[in-house]
C-alpha cells in the first residue's frame, strides 16, 4: 500500500470506522498495532464529544453527562465532520435529537439544540456597529414612508413550541428545573449581540411581524401597514416610532436608507 493510500486508509478508519487497513499494521517482527489504532479512533470521538459539550452545555446538564455522551457518540458516527474548524460541527444535532427520541422529548431536546447553537451563532456573529439616533434624525420627514433597515450581523429570530426556554434556564442555574418536557404555546423569540453579551427576550405578534418586515427590507411605510392588523389604527404611528426608538435602544439595527422625495 502507498503512503497516500495508507494515508486514507488510515483517515477512514478513524473517520467513518472504515476497516482495510489493519493488514498493514503489522512490522517485521509480526507487532500488531490495532491496539494502539484504537486509541487513535477512540480519542478522536471523545475529543469531539468534548467539543459538542462545550457548544450544548445545557443539552448536556439537562440530558446528564452518560446520556450526553451516548446520544452525541452516536451522532458522531451518523454525521462525520466536514470541517477543519471543530466549531462548526455539530449544526445537526437538533435534527438527530428529534430523531432518535420519543416525539415530545426529542422536540424539546431538538428545541434546546438549536436554541444553544442559535446562541453560539449570535456570540460568533462578525463586529459590526450599531445605528446611531443621529442618523435618524437625518432622514427628511417627506422621506420617512421609504426608510429600510439593515440589521446588525448577530441578529437572529427563533420559535419555540416547547418549555426549551426554562429548561435551558434551569441548566444555567437561573431558575428552577422543570418537573417535565412539555409543549407550550408558541413563542417568538429574538436574539442578538451586543458587545460581547448575548441577549435575547421574547416577541408579541404584532412587533414579531413587523420585525420580521423590517428583517426582510421592507420600508417604514410597509411596516407601519402590518402594525394595522394588530393595532388600532390610531395607534399605529405611535407603537411604529415606539418600536423603532427600541430597536435602535437594543442595537439592532446596523444603517438605514431611505429615497430622496422631491419636496
Amino acid at each position: 500500500m502507498q503512503l497516500r493510500e495508507l494515508q486514507r486508509a488510515f483517515q477512514a478508519r478513524v473517520l467513518s470506522l472504515e476497516s482495510g487497513i489493519e493488514p498493514e499494521l503489522k512490522d517485521a517482527k509480526n507487532t500488531d498495532f490495532e491496539t494502539r489504532l484504537e486509541a487513535y479512533v477512540g480519542g478522536y470521538r471523545t475529543r469531539l464529544t468534548e467539543v459538542l459539550g462545550t457548544t450544548y452545555p445545557a443539552l448536556k446538564q439537562t440530558l446528564g453527562e452518560d446520556e450526553f455522551d451516548r446520544q452525541m457518540r452516536l451522532y458522531i458516527d451518523l454525521v462525520p465532520s466536514r470541517h477543519y474548524s471543530v466549531r462548526h460541527y455539530g449544526a445537526a444535532v437538533a435534527e438527530h435529537m428529534a430523531g432518535q427520541n420519543p416525539e415530545e422529548l426529542g422536540l424539546v431536546l431538538s428545541e434546546l439544540a438549536r436554541w444553544e447553537w442559535t446562541l453560539a451563532d449570535v456570540f460568533d456573529a462578525p463586529d459590526d456597529a450599531p445605528l446611531e439616533v443621529a442618523n435618524l434624525a437625518a432622514v427628511p420627514p417627506a422621506a420617512w414612508p421609504t426608510v429600510s433597515f439593515t440589521l446588525r450581523t448577530s441578529v437572529r429570530r427563533l420559535e419555540t413550541r416547547t418549555n426549551v426556554v426554562v429548561w435551558w434556564r434551569a441548566a444555567n442555574g437561573l431558575c428552577e428545573r422543570p418537573d417535565a418536557f412539555a409543549s407550550a404555546p408558541l413563542a417568538q423569540w429574538l436574539l442578538w449581540r451586543r458587545g460581547v453579551k448575548t441577549l435575547f427576550r421574547s416577541l408579541d405578534p404584532v412587533e414579531a411581524a413587523a420585525f420580521d418586515a423590517a428583517r426582510e427590507g421592507a420600508t417604514f411605510g410597509t411596516i407601519c401597514e402590518y402594525l394595522v392588523c394588530g393595532v388600532d389604527e390610531t395607534d399605529v404611528a405611535m407603537r411604529a416610532a415606539s418600536l423603532l426608538r427600541g430597536w435602535v435602544a437594543e442595537e439592532l439595527i446596523a444603517d438605514c436608507s431611505w429615497q430622496d422625495i422631491e419636496q
